[in-house]
């Protein structure tokens, strides 16, 4: 039996990718808004939460498909 308050594995494991795509994109906005443009680390930090997030989205998407 789940304690109350604990969210299930499988909804986060089912959601992370579009979560860590939301996050980059949230991340880049934010930059750009605030003017951190110019460091690269910020920028990177961003695109690889985008890229990570989409390729754990396409993964989870072909792993509940039935072949």
């Amino acid at each position: 039996m789940s304690k109350p308050g604990m969210v299930k594995r499988g909804i986060i494991k089912a959601y992370l990718g579009v979560a860590l795509v939301l996050a980059g994109a949230l991340l880049l906005l934010v930059s750009y808004f605030t003017g951190l443009t110019r460091y690269n680390l910020v920028l990177l930090t961003g695109l690889i939460f985008i890229v990570l997030g989409a390729v754990l989205h396409v993964r989870q998407q072909k792993q509940g498909e039935k072949y």
